[in-house]
């Protein structure tokens, strides 16, 4: 192996032989470049749980909750002044579908979005490093700065990496070898992204 001013810990077996599998992609040489790699094909699955994950945390799903509390009062109130009607069950129901967030047409746009974008179809391959996250697919290879990410939200099935409104990068928990990657990811991301859920 070649020498180096900085000597970082050797990497594990596993490390080193998926940096010599991974090297030529990335243009890697001289001491190992050790990170958190993760390999997936989206799935419709994954982006329907992230798009309800970004909106529980967003502040229209307060506003919901306050829409479905209205509607249910409405409808106590014309059973009460009305006495039962055809109608009366209507409000009740309107406020269980909008508790449970049934009215919304974002899951529709998210499985069109899916459908329509050919990238998501490409199998991925992200390596998450200190000095930034190195990204490819069958047509595209960049590297990323952890700058361009602002939240980092979790739930127990991904990740999501924020980086604009409505806008993020999903990792699935499942493309993770390990679960020691996905602590050292959780670890990694909390130091390098401001604000984290």
């Amino acid at each position: 192996r070649g020498k180096s001013g900085n000597h970082a810990p050797d990497p594990s077996w596993t490390e080193r032989t998926h940096f010599i599998t991974m090297a030529p992609f990335y243009g890697w040489t001289g001491a190992w470049m050790v990170g958190v790699v993760v390999e997936f094909t989206n799935t419709l699955t994954d982006h329907l749980h992230a798009d309800r994950l970004y909106r529980s945390k967003s502040f229209f799903t307060s506003v919901d909750k306050v829409v479905a509390a209205l509607l249910a009062i409405i409808g106590a109130t014309a059973i009460t002044y009305a006495g039962f009607r055809w109608w009366s069950p209507i409000p009740f129901l309107l406020a269980i579908l909008e508790w449970f967030d049934l009215l919304s047409i974002s899951p529709l746009q998210v499985r069109l979005a899916f459908r329509m974008n050919p990238k998501f179809k490409e199998r991925y391959t992200i390596v998450f490093r200190e000095d930034g996250i190195h990204f490819k697919t069958s047509t595209v290879e960049s590297k990323l700065e952890w700058t361009l990410y602002n939240t980092l939200l979790e739930s127990d099935r991904i990740f999501l990496l924020v980086y604009g409104k409505r806008m993020y990068a999903v990792i699935p928990k499942s493309a993770f070898r390990a679960a020691t990657d996905v602590d050292q990811f959780r670890d990694l991301a909390k130091r390098k992204v401001s604000s984290c859920t």
